[in-house]
C-alpha cells in the first residue's frame, strides 16, 4: 500500500516478469483481498519490475503441464486462477492503472487490457504471439481486441504483430502515453491524490503526457501512415475466413499487405483459424462469456500437436513444423468450438 493505493508489481525481472503459477496465485489472492476489503482503497496500480511489464505466461510451465501427467492438474489450477484473476481485475469497484513500460506480451497484455487506465511509454512493445506457438488469442484478448475499430484486433492477432505506443494509441488499446522518466513522479502524484474519482485520476495521468516521439513507431511500419494502415486493415481483415483475408492481402499488393500475408502463412494454420473464429464470436459476447469460452478452448488445446510444437520451438529457438501445414488442410476449427462449449463453464467468481 502507498497511501490508500495498492501497488502490485510483477517481480521476476530476470525472466522479464514471465508470469508463473506462484505469481498468478498471489495476484488472485491479492485481488480477492482487495475485493473483500472494508478499508478505503483509492486505486490499484499494476507495474513490472525492471525493463519489462511482462513477457507473458511461462511457456515452460505450459509445456510441462501438457507433457508431464503429474503437472496436468497444476496447469489447470494455473489456468483457472488466471481467468478468475482477469475477471476480478476487470470488475474491481476501484479504478485500475497499468504501467506498460517495456515488453508487454500475452498474459501481460491481458492484465493490462483489464485495467481502466493503460499507460504506455517509449519503451512499450506489445505482442500477442499466440498463433506463432500454435495457440489462440486468450487471457481476455478475444473480448477487448474484437472491439477495436476496423478489425484492428484481427490484424494484431493473426499477424502476431509487434506494436509500439503510436499504434496502441491509434487503436485505442492504451489511454495515455507518458515518457518513462516521468512514471515515478506520476505514481507519486496519483497515490497522493487520495481519491478514487476516475476523472481526477485521468486528469493527473494526463498532466504527465506528451506528444509521441518517432521512437514509438516500429521501423517496419514507417512506410505506411496510420490512416493508410487503418484503411488497409479494414479492407483486408473484414472477411470471415482466413483464406479470404490472405487473398485480399495478396490482391492489395503493398509491401505492408504482403508482409501481413507472410506472417499469417508462417503461423499455425490451426491457430489462425481458431483465433479468427474466436474473435468473430467474441464481438457479440460479454467479457465473462469471452473468458469462459477462452478457458473452454484451452481445455481442447492442451496437448495438441501445434501447441506442443510451438512451445518446444520457442524454448528451443527453432522454426516450428505445423500439422497440418496448409490452411486448406485444416477445416476442424468449428468442431473445436463445439467440443469446447460442451464442457462445464468455469465459475469466474469462485
Amino acid at each position: 500500500m502507498q497511501n490508500n493505493s495498492v501497488l502490485m508489481t510483477l517481480n521476476r525481472p530476470k525472466s522479464l516478469n514471465a508470469v508463473n503459477a506462484e505469481m498468478v496465485s498471489m495476484i488472485y489472492s491479492n485481488l480477492k483481498a482487495i475485493e473483500a476489503s472494508t478499508d478505503a482503497i483509492d486505486m490499484v496500480i499494476l507495474k513490472g519490475a525492471g525493463k519489462a511489464f511482462s513477457s507473458g505466461g511461462d511457456v515452460k510451465t505450459f509445456l510441462d503441464g501438457m507433457q508431464m501427467p503429474e503437472k496436468y492438474e497444476d496447469l489447470n489450477t494455473l489456468l483457472n486462477n488466471t481467468y478468475r484473476s482477469l475477471f476480478r481485475l476487470s470488475t474491481l469497484k476501484v479504478p485500475t492503472v497499468s504501467l506498460m513500460d517495456g515488453l508487454t506480451v500475452g498474459l501481460g497484455a491481458g492484465f493490462s487490457y483489464c485495467t481502466n487506465f493503460r499507460v504506455a511509454t517509449e519503451n512499450t512493445l506489445l505482442l500477442m504471439p499466440e498463433t506463432t506457438i500454435g495457440h489462440f488469442c486468450d487471457v481476455s484478448s478475444s473480448y477487448y481486441l474484437s472491439r477495436l475499430r476496423g478489425y484492428y484486433g484481427r490484424y494484431l492477432t493473426l499477424c502476431a504483430e509487434r506494436v509500439k505506443a503510436e499504434d496502441l494509441l491509434h487503436a485505442g488499446i492504451i489511454t495515455h502515453f507518458v515518457p518513462s522518466n516521468r512514471l515515478d513522479s506520476m505514481v507519486s502524484q496519483l497515490t497522493g491524490l487520495r481519491s478514487s474519482d476516475s476523472n481526477a485520476i485521468n486528469q493527473e495521468i494526463s498532466n504527465f503526457t506528451e506528444d509521441l516521439p518517432t521512437v514509438t513507431r516500429l521501423t517496419t511500419t514507417l512506410d505506411i501512415s496510420q490512416s493508410e494502415k487503418q484503411t488497409l486493415v479494414e479492407n483486408c481483415f473484414k472477411y470471415d475466413t482466413v483464406e479470404e483475408i490472405i487473398n485480399a492481402l495478396e490482391l492489395e499488393g503493398s509491401k505492408f499487405a504482403l508482409r501481413c500475408r507472410s506472417k499469417i502463412l508462417s503461423a499455425s494454420p490451426t491457430a489462425v483459424k481458431i483465433t479468427l473464429e474466436l474473435l468473430r464470436r467474441a464481438s457479440s459476447l460479454s467479457l465473462s462469456e469471452c473468458l469462459v469460452l477462452e478457458r473452454q478452448l484451452w481445455a481442447t488445446d492442451i496437448g495438441t500437436h501445434d501447441f506442443v510444437e510451438g512451445c518446444k520451438s520457442m524454448l528451443g529457438k527453432r522454426s516450428p513444423t505445423w500439422f497440418p501445414q496448409r490452411l486448406e488442410d485444416y477445416q476442424a476449427h468449428l468442431e473445436r468450438f463445439g467440443k469446447a462449449e460442451a464442457l462445464a463453464p468455469l465459475d469466474l467468481s469462485a
